[in-house]
């Protein structure tokens, strides 16, 4: 990475240099497309400004902070970019993958499907909710409501285990149980 560093009616020493490029150093680690970084500080009266440019492939990331001590203001915008750069690589992971969901999730037309047939999509829908009686009864009384409602099956409380059941009419006339086992 490239640093550059310009002061503004202020003077640069070594010191002040070395500590840049420690803790911009620890953002090239964090982010590696950073492929050139401005620092600039400047001094008005009292106030000791940092500015920090950092320029990526495609994006540019800038943190300014101010305080009575320049120390504090590099550290400031140093943390402040760090921020920044975690939430930009996570919004490039999140893009990646649902790049790479939908390039999973299209019809690939060399296993067969011609581009000319289009599959409409149909989703299963819920229709009707039906609730079910909280009396319980017992298997022969489920069996009379079920013929008088004149359905397949219904759902019903047992009267003698306290469990939910299920009735239904299997195709040979006879009637079938379901009772749950957990």
């Amino acid at each position: 990475m490239d640093i550059n560093i310009t002061g503004r009616n202020f003077d640069l020493d070594n010191s002040i240099k070395k500590y840049v490029h420690k803790r911009l150093d620890k953002l090239e680690k964090m982010y590696r497309r950073i492929y050139k970084c401005e620092v600039i500080l400047e001094e008005e009266k009292e106030r000791k400004k940092a500015e920090i440019i950092l320029y990526l492939k495609r994006n540019r990331v800038v943190a300014k902070e101010i305080s009575p001590d320049i120390y504090a203001s590099i550290d400031n915008a140093s943390e402040s970019i760090k921020k920044q750069l975690r939430r930009l690589r996570g919004k490039v992971s999140s893009r990646r993958r649902k790049l790479m969901l939908s390039k999973l999730m299209k019809p690939v037309a060399r296993f067969g499907a011609s581009p000319e047939i289009v599959i409409p999509e149909q989703r299963e829908r819920i229709i009707k909710s039906n609730t079910f009686a909280g009396k319980p009864m017992l298997p022969e009384e489920a069996k009379l409501e079920l013929e008088l409602m004149g359905r397949s099956f219904i759902m019903f409380k047992n009267a003698d285990t306290g469990e939910a059941n299920v009735l239904y009419k299997r195709h040979d006339g006879n009637y079938g149980l379901i009772e749950p086992d957990f």
